[in-house]
């Protein structure tokens, strides 16, 4: 019993041996081959695009015709995706190679269709492209999205098919409701558009949907003015009464509020961060913190020495910075694996190598140290309506003890998908993102299905990038399957692809 405490003492505390002295280096290749990607413009020809969608179409009707009692999944390798969580599902699934990973057009021109001006600009992209790899060249060409993540590895697709929501999310909502046009490959083998127009149950089915209605082929997302800076203000906030009635009153203030966070540090402390997006002023060079170089604190450390001199700040981030603030220490899960990373002699030698892929982190992934991180680290997202702030992070510090907590507003609209307000008109919530080390004494995974339960009898939702332990009733009450089943009916996916549930509960993502 003594060897293996060692043992998990040393995989847990030590293991920045093997990333610093391997990953990292490894981290370089990764960076040298997304130059040469960004080199490439990542931009398709719509002819290479059609040439990928006939391999897909082709891949579906030999599985049709050879292996009919295999539901469809991606073959995207599980250590490909940002999840913690192995996809166990895809070893008895049969997998389709959807290689699909470009930006096919950037269309900004005013269009006119049946009479009709239409004003919207749009970005058209495959799911697999990255958000690392869109937001530079849309930012280069003057626009961005309304609604950026802030990891560099997230795709496209993922945030479509599972959630995706950000600090400017109290405006425009969920990463999806940006997306205007999906193209679709059925279960048959045939091409589908679905838009607000066209197609309009399938469109609103898609959001969520974990690939189970078709495997999705492109994304029209549109696109917004870009700005060169983010005028971001800090706000030390004492009592989480305070925190939670300063958070309502700021999302209320779209006219100067483009972006709301919030930061918890303790149970009584936080930094609340309000933006706006500008091009600056002739004086604003003075007062610009450039915090995407390599050699600048860990972005939450900064946020802190707000809280520690406890003095309001204000200050001007380029918006690409901004948009990855998060990126360079994975929120502040690197901390955990690299406990001196933010030391400035380390961040001046090798900040430019962080951070480390998370692909790689888990290619690298024993199942010894898997078991260890199940068994001593939680990460997971809970989004809740945001009176229920105060009751949340009470219920969350006695149960897990895990700071900081990103809390994040967003605003969910009436609708027939899986998730969507509770009500007829639109509601304010707010997304929990709890990630590292659980403080409280004898932490066990049990308490994982009472926080679920928590979170559904307040009418909330979890995030499913890791699994959930809801039974199949449980998960249906928590997420509206109405027109969902009716839209898998309609498109004969029962025997070609599994439900939602049979791919994000906890026996198939472990």
């Amino acid at each position: 019993m003594h060897s293996e405490s060692l043992i998990e003492y040393m995989l847990i505390n030590y293991r920045w041996v093997f990333v610093v002295f391997f990953l990292l280096p490894c981290t370089v290749l990764g960076k040298i081959w997304s130059v040469f990607e960004k080199s490439l413009w990542s931009r398709h020809s719509g002819l290479v695009h059609e040439k990928n969608l006939s391999n897909i179409q082709r891949q579906i009707r030999h599985r049709n015709k050879h292996a009919p009692d295999q539901v469809m999944c991606t073959a995207r390798p599980s250590w490909r995706s940002m999840t913690i969580a192995d996809m166990a599902y895809k070893k008895y699934m049969f997998n389709i190679n959807v290689h699909l990973d470009g930006i096919i057009l950037i269309d900004t021109e005013t269009r006119v269709s049946n009479r009709t001006y239409s004003n919207t600009k749009i970005v058209r992209v495959e799911p697999g492209i990255t958000m690392g790899r869109l937001i530079p060249i849309l930012i280069e060409s003057g626009w961005t999205v309304p609604v950026a993540l802030d990891m560099e590895d997230l795709t496209i697709g993922g945030l479509v098919m599972g959630i995706g929501l950000e600090s400017s999310s109290h405006k425009f909502g969920l990463f999806h409701e940006s997306c205007i046009r999906y193209e679709l490959i059925t279960a048959n083998g045939d091409l589908i558009i679905c838009s607000k127009s066209v197609n309009t149950d399938v469109f609103e089915s898609v959001p969520h949907s974990y690939g189970t209605l078709g495997f999705l082929t492109a994304v029209d997302i549109q696109i917004i003015p870009a700005k060169k800076y983010v005028k971001l203000k800090y706000h030390p906030i004492h009592t989480l009464e305070k925190m939670e009635s300063r958070l309502i009153a700021e999302i209320s203030n779209l006219e100067h509020n483009d972006f709301v966070e919030l930061l918890i540090y303790n149970k009584d402390e936080g930094v609340l961060m309000t933006g706006k997006m500008t091009d600056g002023y002739r004086d604003t060079e003075k007062n610009v913190n450039r915090i995407g170089r390599y050699y600048k604190p860990w972005f939450f450390k900064h946020v802190e020495s707000f809280l520690m001199t406890w003095k309001i700040g204000e200050e001007y981030i380029p918006l690409k910075d901004y948009y990855f603030r998060h990126n360079k220490s994975l929120f502040w899960e690197i901390q955990d694996i690299i406990p001196f990373g933010n030391h400035p002699v380390f961040r001046y030698l090798l900040g430019w190598l962080m951070p480390a892929k998370v692909a790689l982190l888990k290619l690298t992934q024993t199942d010894t140290i898997k078991q260890l991180y199940d068994k001593h680290h939680f990460i997971d997202d809970f989004i809740l309506p945001i009176s229920s702030l105060k009751k949340s992070v009470e219920k969350f510090h006695t149960t897990l003890n895990i700071y900081p907590i990103w809390v994040c507003p967003l605003v969910l609209r009436p609708g027939k998908g899986l998730i969507h307000s509770y009500t007829a008109v639109d509601n304010m919530y707010i997304d929990i993102g709890l990630y590292g080390e659980p403080k409280v004494t004898k932490y066990n995974t049990a308490i994982l299905r009472d926080l679920e339960i928590f979170v559904l009898k307040l009418k909330g939702f979890k995030m499913m990038y890791v699994g959930t332990y809801l039974n199949i009733d449980e998960f249906k009450t928590m997420f509206d399957h109405r027109l969902y089943d009716q839209i898998r009916q309609h498109l004969g996916c029962k025997s070609n692809f599994p439900e939602v549930y049979d791919k994000v509960n906890r026996e198939v993502r472990v």
